[in-house]
């Protein structure tokens, strides 16, 4: 499972210093600052970094990418975490501050602030010939950016939202029916909770959008996800929503080359190639060698969704043990959502999962309610969660399960019953067993994937 990887205290400090150590030019957006990273800022006083591909043909143009920071960051953290002419090489890639300053030299992305993006998109636009406009917000620079789809769906053909979640006051209607949409979460993330996405991605297929997906990062915590480890997540999910929205066949070819990129098979993103290939089978505008590319890459990910299945020999009760499937099942799930052997066995399993969701929920809503002054009766609810509700995502928390330890650790000082020690001994070492020995044959069974 990916572990990551860089200290977050990396990730959180890089952005206050200057970009690669140098000092950025000030200079007016336009041809002229192709291949290099600079400064300026709008008329409505939003500062922002951008960066023009030195390939950059006014005549062609190209997609403008658009990076929303964390909350009481600022506009250096978009090259601080995403390299200027790697991420998105063919996309002017844009960084603003968010609008409002926090007083303590960060800024924000608050509900009122969309005016301040759409006047800086329409300078770009004047100053830069822009084909669509993508946006990928982390953490509340996501929450953001979904609120900016809404409130002007014309502006933008699709949104990554990472650490994310949606609004209450988002506009979700037919209006941004032709945006692609990607919640895209940790399922480890201490910050913002793994199920705000799953919540946001349920509230946009409630509201009809017809490109939308949940991608989970599994074990991945909250920081940025471009350059952590060995996929470029956030690419990834970028180019799947320009396929989806793009009618240039060139540009369609080059999104599905980055999802027939396989840097580790585990942690790559079969569902979204999936969903791509079969978008560019269908397509008016792809060439029959691109159609023949798609094709090869549907067998691969049906048959790799079929291995797993036959890897995990279910048995016919789903009980708490220690074998491989405890863990293996949920990642294959929430891995390969719209893929014929998954959506099978998701269907086998429909009552089962409801109510391990149901159950996992009730009791852990117990336990977060008396953890902080009735930790004996916390630890029961907590046994309870997981025995009831082992393949629901949250039971899983890492977090939950070390506090869970901690407390059987210290059972004398906070005079736990014997008989919920023994549970506990049955229960959570069991489970943990099966997390990391279904994350290995998950991963074993990904490693014997064909090239798409």
């Amino acid at each position: 499972m990916q572990r990551l990887v860089l200290p977050a205290c990396f990730l959180v400090l890089l952005p206050l210093l200057s970009v690669e150590g140098a000092d950025v030019p000030s200079k007016e957006p336009g041809p002229q600052a192709r291949g290099q990273i600079c400064e300026w800022k709008s008329k409505g006083g939003v500062a922002y970094q951008y960066y023009v591909p030195e390939g950059y043909d006014p005549a062609k143009g190209a997609n403008l990418t658009v990076i929303l920071h964390g909350s009481n960051l600022d506009r250096r953290w978009g090259f601080a975490n995403h390299k200027a002419g790697e991420f998105r090489p063919d996309d002017v890639v844009v960084c603003p501050d968010g609008p409002t300053p926090n007083g303590q030299g960060g800024f924000n992305f608050l509900k009122g602030d969309g005016h301040k993006l759409h006047t800086l998109l329409e300078e770009l636009r004047r100053a830069l010939t822009v084909k669509k406009v993508y946006l990928y917000g982390h953490s509340q620079g996501s929450f953001f950016a979904f609120q900016y789809a809404g409130e002007y769906p014309a502006d933008v053909a699709g949104v990554v939202g990472h650490a994310s979640g949606v609004w209450t006051w988002t506009q979700l209607g037919p209006k941004g029916h032709g945006i692609a949409i990607v919640l895209m979460h940790g399922t480890q993330d201490p910050v913002v909770p793994y199920p705000q996405s799953a919540g946001g991605y349920e509230a946009f297929r409630a509201a009809n959008y017809p490109f939308v997906r949940l991608r989970s990062l599994e074990g991945w915590n909250h920081w940025p996800a471009e350059h952590n480890g060995p996929v470029r997540h956030t690419s990834q999910q970028l180019a799947w929503c320009e396929g989806l929205t793009t009618d240039d066949p060139d540009r369609l070819a080059a999104c599905l080359a980055v999802l027939t990129t396989v840097t580790n098979k585990a942690e790559h993103d079969w569902a979204g190639l999936y969903s791509l290939a079969k978008h560019v089978k269908e397509s008016k505008i792809a060439p029959e060698e691109l159609k023949e590319r798609a094709e090869r890459a549907i067998v691969v990910v049906e048959e790799l969704a079929a291995a797993q299945v036959a890897s995990m020999k279910l048995p016919a009760k789903l009980d708490l043990t220690g074998d491989d499937f405890v863990g293996q099942v949920p990642l294959f799930l929430r891995g390969f959502p719209t893929v014929p052997a998954r959506e099978e066995l998701a269907a086998k399993l429909e009552d089962i999962l409801k109510d391990h969701r149901e159950r996992g929920i009730k009791n852990l809503r117990e336990y977060y309610q008396k953890a902080g002054k009735k930790p004996a009766e916390a630890f029961a609810a907590g046994i309870q969660a997981v025995r009831e509700g082992f393949l629901h995502v949250e039971c899983a928390d890492r977090a939950f399960l070390d506090q869970m330890e901690a407390w059987r650790k210290d059972a004398q000082k906070l005079k736990l019953p014997k008989a919920a020690l023994k549970a506990f001994d049955e229960t959570v070492p069991v489970f943990r067993k099966a997390l990391d020995g279904g994350w290995r044959a998950f991963e074993q069974v990904c490693g014997k994937a064909g090239k798409p």
